[in-house]
Order: C-alpha cells, then structure tokens, then sequence
C-alpha cells in the first residue's frame, strides 16, 4: 500500500474508530488506576503504578492514536484530543526516568529495588524495597519535620514522609489525572 492509499484509509476511519481501537486499553487502565487508588500503602501503590504505566510508556502510549486524531481533527474533537494528549504526557511523567523514581530502563521488569524514593524534607533516597522493609522502624522515627502548632503531635514521622507525602502525592497526581481523562474519552465516545 503506498502513502497516499494508506492517508486515504486513514482518513476514512472516523475519529470513533480509532478510539474504539484503544477502548479496551482504556477500560484496563482505568480499572488498574480505581485498584491503585484504593492502595493503602502508597510505596506499594506507586510501584504498581510504575508496573502499569512502564509498559504503556515502552509502546509509546496511545501517541499513534494522537497522531491520527490529529490529522483529522479541525475542531470537532478539541476536548478528545486534548484529553488523549494529557493522558498521554501522564504516561510519559509516570513512567520510566533513568534519573527519576523509576529508574528501569525499556522493557525491564518493575521491582521495589529499581524505584527510589526520599530527597524530600532532608530525608536520604533509598529503593523502594528499603522503605518497605523498614516501614515499621520508620512509622515511629521522626523526621525532624515539625507539625503545625495545634497538632498533638510535635514532629512527623519519616514513613509520613515517603509513603504520605512523596509517594502518596505522585499517585494522587497521575491517577487522578488519568482518571479524568479516561472519563472525558469515555463520555465523549460514549465508550464504557
């Protein structure tokens, strides 16, 4: 098939369509985005958010379905558009980063030795696996961060600060995020 004939093609298939070819991904991510939410230790959770989003990021998301939408789009599906590309830069954001949390590279295997949280309140970054197995320990340390004046206690523990507050913030984010932008797809397509 040459360019043109596969533009022509491409052309044809209503924006619907190529939505429809991402509905099951989309239905998938969702229900994985509901479970993590619903995580109570959110170390654990955002392991199994980097679990999801890796592979995704490694296909290259649903940048192929932007593209044909894209092309077709002269106005008529601004807000199905943008959501897919929010959608997308979460991918991109909640994925793999040599320098980041998630520090696996294409195609490897997420484990709790391979995400690393801290650098945050002065706290030392460690793996994923580290905070996890001294949950216990650091659920009465204080980190040194004070609490507000009014609170019964005077500092927050160190667990606060990695499963609360950093690990707990980057899920909240990204799922959240994702959440609403599958909602506004499935609402716009009536896809569910």
């Amino acid at each position: 098939m040459n360019k043109l004939s596969a533009r022509v093609k491409a052309f044809l298939k209503t924006p619907k369509q190529d939505i429809s070819v991402i509905t099951s991904q989309l239905t998938t991510l969702k229900n994985d985005m509901e479970r993590i939410k619903a995580m109570p230790n959110k170390v654990e959770a955002i392991i199994e958010l980097f679990r999801i989003i890796s592979p995704l990021q490694d296909a290259g998301g649903f940048s192929q379905t932007v593209f044909k939408l894209q092309e077709k789009n002269y106005g008529q599906i601004d807000d199905t558009l943008k959501a897919l590309e929010s959608l997308q830069k979460h991918i991109n954001n909640a994925g793999r980063d040599e320098y980041g949390m998630n520090r696996t590279q294409k195609g490897e295997a997420i484990t709790a030795a391979k995400i690393f949280l801290g650098d945050v309140f002065g706290i030392w970054t460690h793996p994923a696996s580290y905070w996890l197995q001294n949950q216990a320990r650091f659920e009465k340390e204080d980190s040194g961060v004070a609490v507000a004046p009014h609170s019964n206690q005077e500092y927050i523990s160190v667990w606060y600060c990695i499963n609360d507050y950093q690990a707990a913030g980057f899920v909240k984010s990204h799922v959240t995020g994702i959440l609403e932008q599958i909602g506004i797809l499935q609402k716009s397509f009536s896809l569910n």
